[in-house]
């Protein structure tokens, strides 16, 4: 899917805020009609957490007097070249999202699935099937303790139903609301880390490694973990972590010209957070205490080469990000399982066809990587015969990117 994303023309624009009511009342009958519910989130999703989004993120004082922008400090290559300004950036987001609660929003949502699609018919044949076909819950993740290196940052235990979260949002704030055999995060998130690949060599490490390629393993950060930052000049220098310094249920945001609050990198507003993580599984023991002996700096580090650690996020221009591969297989499963249902649904003699839902929010154009995967999912669907359609909830971008994906999508832009 090649096409660009592009804004509704004003008249179409005037048309579809128009109809937004009756837009809302046919995207609640297709989620109360459906079989199969897919979530597709973006950054757009986490502002009403009160959290930045891509456009406001770096917008402030300290990267402006350096002629800094988002795409600019997003870039792994500042852990070698100026760490303070890169563990500024990512440490701040990182306490920025660990400090601030989901939005209401997540609740509905996962109130929806548990009464209708976690525990239906339907889930309950997707999940046998992707038990069946040894899902990633049913086997062990190997243990790398004894070549003296971390284990995986949780073992999930369960399968997925007729759910799945997608989101390309790395502050892992759907492990608050969602199971975690649920969500897959096609860009990381700030609670993992992961060896840089830049120091380990045959001398350093406790095994042989090729220079240059990161020590194997993803680890959880710590629950009583934060950054130490100068929200000044946005740098974090080497040396003793900070502390969660958010005591009120609000914090400082900047306020335009037009009186609208817009949260910013360690500016950010909302609730305080009270139900961190609590469907992310624990780490495994041995995995949890390496992983407590690298944050003990405010720069984290690797616990196999004692090299510098960082964010299992993909960043810009970054060729080293270790995506995790148990979460990709539960994703590619689970789509798998579906199709395969709405073939069979779909053949002669079947009762109907298999309803699904694909629902978009807050996914724009600067990243496409949501918005391609909605569109490609609901194509992949409708050709094994499915009854799909795309709820596509944006306020800049609410169309189809693609010409003949339009009559499938309901456009809601408020």
């Amino acid at each position: 899917m090649g096409a660009s994303v592009s804004a509704p023309c004003r008249e179409d624009a005037e048309r579809l805020r128009a109809g937004l009511p009756e837009a809302c009342v046919e995207a609640a009958k297709l989620i109360q009609d459906a079989e199969v519910f897919l979530l597709l989130t973006g950054a757009g999703f986490s502002a009403d957490s009160g959290l930045a989004v891509y456009a406001d993120v770096a917008n402030v004082k300290a990267y402006a007097d350096r002629d800094l922008q988002y795409h600019d400090i997003c870039e792994p290559r500042w852990l070698r070249s100026e760490p303070e300004l890169f563990w500024g950036f990512w440490g701040q987001c990182f306490n920025d999202y660990r400090d601030t609660a989901p939005h209401k929003g997540y609740e509905v949502i996962n109130h929806w699935v548990e009464q209708r699609f976690r525990r239906s018919e339907v889930a309950e044949l997707l999940r046998s099937r992707l038990r069946g076909r040894g899902d990633p819950a049913d086997e062990p993740t190997p243990s790398l303790a004894s070549a003296g290196t971390l284990q995986a940052p949780y073992v999930i235990q369960d399968s997925p139903g007729a759910f799945f979260a997608f989101t390309s949002n790395v502050d892992a704030h759907h492990f608050d609301w969602f199971q975690g055999c649920e969500i897959r995060e096609c860009h990381g998130n700030v609670e993992l880390y992961q060896c840089t690949g830049k120091v380990c060599s045959m001398t350093q490490a406790r095994e042989p490694l090729p220079k240059g390629e990161p020590c194997p393993g993803i680890w959880r950060i710590p629950l009583d973990f934060y950054f130490n930052v100068d929200k000044e000049t946005m740098l974090a220098a080497r040396g003793v972590p900070g502390s969660s310094k958010r005591s009120t249920h609000s914090n400082s945001v900047d306020v335009e010209a037009d009186g609208l609050q817009v949260p910013r990198v360690g500016r950010v507003r909302g609730e305080m957070r009270s139900t961190t993580l609590r469907h992310m599984p624990d780490s495994p023991a041995a995995s949890a205490v390496a992983a407590e002996a690298g944050f003990s700096d405010n720069h984290p580090m690797c616990q196999r080469c004692g090299g510098p650690a960082r964010p299992a996020i993909l960043m810009f221009n970054d060729s080293d990000w270790l995506d995790l591969d148990e979460q990709v297989e539960r994703w590619q499963s689970w789509t798998t399982e579906v199709s395969k249902l709405a073939k069979e649904r779909s053949s002669e003699g079947a009762c109907s066809p298999l309803r699904v839902v694909l629902l978009e929010i807050g996914a724009g154009g600067n990243v496409r990587t949501v918005r391609h995967t909605a569109e490609a999912q609901l194509e992949e669907l409708l050709e094994a015969g499915a009854q799909g359609k795309l709820v596509r909830i944006n306020p800049d971008f609410p169309n189809a990117d693609e010409g003949d994906m339009a009559g499938h999508v309901v456009s809601l832009m408020g």
